[in-house]
Order: C-alpha cells, then structure tokens, then sequence
C-alpha cells in the first residue's frame, strides 16, 4: 500500500481573512464569529506580518478587562509571523507545529499569503499525523 505524500497546500484552507494592524479586536471579533474561525493575519501597508487569536483576544483583550474598542489588532498579535510554503511537506509541517507550539500557519507562495493550515486541517484529512502534532499521545 503506498503511502499518500502530502503537501501544506493538499490541506490548507486557501481563503484566509486579513484585516490591517490598526483594526479594533471588535471587528477581529466579528469577522472570526460571521467565518467561524479561530484566527486573523493581521497585515501592515498589505503584508502579512502578524496573527491574533480568538486565545489571543480571550487572555489579551478579556482576561485583562480592556474595551475591545479600543484595542488594536497590532497590540495583541503574535509577530514576527512564522509562515510555511505550500510546497512544503505536511510532515515538516507537523514538526513545525509541534516545535514551536502553535495551531496554525499562515501559507506563502514565494512573498504571496495563499491560505491558511490548521491543526483541524491536517487532522481532518490524515488522522495518522496525531502522533507527529502531539507526541506524548
């Protein structure tokens, strides 16, 4: 039986929502709740160059009582960046996660943002790279 090569742009999800530095955690908020999703690339002058998290809002944002209103998306992301090419194997991909203990990256195409990939979308099409994202399972 031959096993299945797979690549980060297999699984990504290649619609990814953007929002500038300067935007209230209010609209982050809204845009995660109306695509039901659990993050945004937060963008400067139209790059790519952070990522905050519905995590990131709930311990920045609420966990501290700040008014979302008044707090910028470039004030609670994580950055710098860390993105992976979409040719890049989902393999390295799973080595990546699991080292650096995040849930998503943003996908590039040489400087291009192409998509998104999600612990969730890795799992949900090869189940068998359980062990290679949590290794103590």
């Amino acid at each position: 039986m031959a096993v299945e090569m797979l690549e980060v742009g297999d699984v990504m999800t290649p619609n990814v929502i953007t929002e500038d530095e300067e935007v209230p955690v209010t609209k982050l908020s809204k845009e995660m709740e109306l695509g039901n999703i659990g993050s945004v690339v937060i963008t400067r002058a139209g790059k790519p160059v952070g990522i905050v998290t519905d995590r990131d809002i709930a311990l920045k944002v609420c966990a501290l009582k700040r008014n979302p209103a008044e707090v910028r998306a470039g004030e609670i992301m994580s950055s710098p960046l860390l993105t992976i090419e979409r040719d890049t194997s989902l393999e390295r991909a799973c080595e990546i996660i699991a080292e650096k203990g995040v849930r998503r990256l943003p996908v590039i195409d040489g400087n291009e943002l192409v998509g998104i990939v999600s612990v969730r979308n890795i799992l949900t099409r090869s189940p068998t790279y359980v062990h290679k994202l949590y290794p103590s399972i």
